[in-house]
């Protein structure tokens, strides 16, 4: 049976179309997934992430371990956070993740829902008897405020500076205390107990929990991490707080399509398993510099250079590529597209293909196959938008 977030009644009530995803039974749309995809590029959207994995890891060798299980470096800066991805000893992802430096042995990791469950065996087959790792993913949910207007409507909530905190920076914010009056929010849990400085000033004593300004919609925007007594209160706080400002519930749907309008990755679609870094245009997350799992596996490959690429592809007419649509040149197969749909923002058909090399250069002329009609595409540079 598939899981359930704490606010699964919420989206019930509110007329969402669940599908599952992920082992878990999610929101697909509300009311469309354009008008839900061009409120977020637009105004201000929430998204239920709950699903996603959210790991504690804590102890004296937590950096070390961490860093050397991905290609890109674990921050021990208080409150940066940062994209890597884990690896395997040949070089191949398992998964892709955002960690978070709450204190100099205590780190917050995200990974996807799918391979929650892997991940974790993954970490406890490698970490070394002084790291423990506490999974919260029951425990906590994950609600993305996402958009222009995401800022505000957060700034609402809070009397913090919300302008001070960069892209991939985490903060602890403090709501007012008149949003928070009769939440019955518990002033500990494991998380902000790992969170060390990570805190507001001044602090009021009230209920407290972790922010990250992150996202998957290229938007500004902040993930929030509420423990999950408060979280449906959290939710319902900022729908009320942000309808002058046009907010609304998004669902998986416009997620994906406002992820691949800016070409981010999704885990088991463009990366099954069985490609590396350098296959899906994540070069820019590998520091050589640093010893990790798989690097000597990816210092080969990068030596042949004969692994295929993942490109970004625009339809040329008004067709729409979808997943597993062959891609062709001069009518030979020269690969596939991992992610397809209409953008909402272009109005054009967009994909993420794996090409071999030869045809993986911007501007290169190719053909995809869509339902047995092929349609004009060129390869063009990323993101789409």
């Amino acid at each position: 049976m598939a899981l359930r977030t704490p606010l699964f009644a919420w989206h019930e009530a509110a007329g969402a179309r669940l599908i599952e995803f992920g082992g878990w039974e999610m929101p697909l749309q509300y009311t469309g997934i354009v008008e839900e995809h061009l409120t977020v590029r637009r105004a201000v959207g929430l998204f239920d992430v709950s699903h996603m994995g959210k790991l504690l890891v804590r102890g004296p060798s937590a950096h070390a371990f961490l860093d050397g299980l991905g290609p890109n470096d674990i921050p021990t800066t208080t409150g940066r956070a940062r994209y890597t991805h884990l690896l395997r000893e040949d070089g191949t992802i398992l998964d892709d993740i955002i960690v978070t430096c709450l204190s100099s042995t205590a780190f917050f990791v995200v990974c996807n829902a799918g391979p929650r469950l892997a991940v974790l065996a993954w970490l406890h087959a490698h970490r070394p008897a002084d790291v423990r790792i506490e999974d919260l993913t029951m425990s906590h949910l994950c609600i993305a405020v996402q958009g222009p207007r995401a800022p505000e409507l957060l700034g609402r909530l809070t009397a913090a500076d919300l302008s001070a905190v960069h892209p991939f920076w985490g903060v602890v914010l403090e709501p007012a205390p008149q949003e928070t009056e009769g939440w019955g929010w518990p002033l500990e849990d494991p998380l902000m107990a790992a969170c060390g400085r990570l805190v507001p000033t001044p602090a009021s004593g009230g209920p407290r929990f972790l922010a990250a300004r992150t996202g998957y919609t290229g938007e500004p925007g902040f993930e929030l991490f509420p423990p999950e007594a408060a979280g449906r209160r959290l939710w319902e706080t900022l729908m009320a707080s942000g309808r002058d400002l046009g907010v609304r519930p998004i669902g998986l749907g416009a997620r994906d399509t406002l992820r691949l309008e800016k070409g981010y990755l999704l885990s088991g679609q463009d990366f099954t398993g069985a490609q590396t870094p350098l296959e899906v245009n994540s070069a820019w997350i590998v520091k050589w510099d640093h010893p990790f799992l798989g690097r000597e596996a990816l210092q080969a490959q990068k030596a042949r250079g004969d692994y295929p690429r993942l490109v970004g592809l625009r339809m040329a007419d008004r067709g729409i590529p979808r997943h597993a649509c062959a891609v062709l040149a001069e009518g030979a197969r020269v690969g596939t597209v991992t992610s397809g749909t209409l953008s909402p923002s272009l109005r054009v058909g967009i994909a993420l293909a794996s090409v071999d090399r030869a045809h993986a250069a911007v501007g290169t002329p190719l053909d995809v196959d869509i339902r047995g009609v092929v349609h004009p595409a060129q390869v063009v540079r990323l993101p789409f938008l």
